[in-house]
């Protein structure tokens, strides 16, 4: 019975991290569009991330070099508090940051102080919010 529900527990945790998976995915490569259509210069590259309960697994992290310094888009993890997962934008030099954290109803914008950002997630918003985190 132990093994019937461990396979059922890793199933669900499969079907977790795929669903995870494709909104990392399309939200770096909606990032990377808005990015490269600013005429910003996009770095891809991917990193592993271990989590117990899910295991080892790789996702796409941006550089994203703007005007006004650079912005680093990078998934955390899919066990996060409160979330089905979570990526930071984190803008060098300032160091100022917002989380992503994943939903049912896609993603919420968090502030470091977990006030969230009620707007529309659009270009303009990107492009608005990319400017206030490097300035």
């Amino acid at each position: 019975m132990t093994r019937a529900l461990d396979q059922t527990n890793s199933l669900a945790w499969q079907k977790r991290q795929q669903r995870w998976l494709d909104h990392v995915n399309a939200l770096s490569a909606q990032v990377a569009e808005w990015s490269s259509a600013e005429k910003w210069e996009v770095e891809r590259d991917r990193k592993s991330i271990r989590e117990k309960a899910v295991g080892e697994y790789e996702v796409p992290v941006l550089r994203i070099r703007h005007p006004e310094g650079e912005l680093l888009l990078e998934p955390i993890g899919l066990v996060a508090a409160g979330a089905e997962g979570r990526v930071d934008l984190e803008a060098f030099p300032t160091l100022s940051r917002v989380k992503f954290l994943g939903g049912e109803h896609g993603w919420t914008i968090m502030t470091d102080s977990n006030v969230p950002l009620r707007i529309p997630w659009t270009r303009e918003a990107f492009v608005q919010l990319a400017g206030d985190l490097l300035s």
